[in-house]
């Protein structure tokens, strides 16, 4: 089957889940608990993109890693709620962003992979918001990650596709990207994850992309879980893998990428 029908099919069907999610006016960006603060960030495109933030209490004078967590079609996303838990703050201080994108209107990533309406890219006033983010909070450079599920996972493989230097690492779960991107990837720390009976975004999704990265050689050299028996769900025992956050947090560029 050609990869790019089935993203651009794919994408459709995430587009039309959306479709049932309720709305994200009524509770904080991404689903996050109330240990978040809500912000709202405008960007030089006159674009506005609300974000939830956990920043934890300043130890010294030591820079933070930083996690954007992309939520799905449905608006949550798992892995910023388990981040900013006293268990995963203890052994892993970080701050946690979560925005949101209106997956009815809205993509996180441009894409040409679509069906219908032409959708907006929020990837200009995310990754500036992101910035302001990065400045404001003592943030270390050379260790900000990326997760994110279904939707969200569409959007991780998408900003780490055209932005390698900006990411130490990115851990997509249940998402699907083009392989022949792969290439362009490199340097950048990648764990996926997927359930063998997704009926929503199936495995190849994954399993081509993991495949392509290790025929372009991606350095390094790219992990993959596959959750025999999960369906759609399988953001639940990714972001329960205790292995997966020692991983995430021991990644680090060589060097802090440019200011943008």
């Amino acid at each position: 089957m050609n990869s790019s029908l089935t993203f651009f099919t794919l994408l459709a069907v995430l587009t039309l889940s959306a479709s049932t999610s309720h709305s994200q006016d009524a509770r904080r960006p991404g689903g996050a608990n109330a240990s978040f603060a809500t912000r709202e960030f405008r960007g030089t495109n006159d674009q506005t993109v609300r974000f939830s933030l956990f920043t934890p209490t300043p130890r010294g004078d030591d820079k933070l890693p930083l996690v954007l967590c992309l939520h799905g079609s449905g608006g949550n996303t798992a892995a910023a709620n388990v981040l900013a838990s006293a268990e995963q703050q203890k052994k892993h201080p970080c701050v946690v962003m979560a925005p949101a994108c209106d997956s009815r209107t809205e993509h996180w990533v441009e894409t040409r992979f679509r069906r219908g309406p032409e959708k907006r890219s929020i990837t200009q006033e995310l990754l500036e918001a992101l910035d302001s983010v990065v400045k404001e909070a003592n943030i270390d450079t050379t260790r900000i990650y990326v997760t994110g599920q279904s939707l969200g996972g569409v959007g991780t493989w998408g900003l780490i596709s055209k932005y390698p230097d900006r990411f130490a690492s990115a851990v997509p779960v249940c998402g699907i990207w083009s392989p022949e991107d792969a290439p362009k990837m490199n340097g950048v720390a990648i764990w996926a994850f997927h359930g063998d009976q997704d009926p929503t975004v199936p495995v190849t999704g994954s399993r081509e992309m993991i495949a392509a990265l290790k025929k372009a050689a991606a350095s390094p050299e790219p992990r993959y879980t596959e959750f025999a028996g999960v369906a759609h769900g399988s953001w639940a025992p990714a972001y329960a893998t205790p292995e997966l956050w020692d991983w995430l947090f021991s990644q680090q560029k060589k060097t802090s990428p440019a200011a943008k």
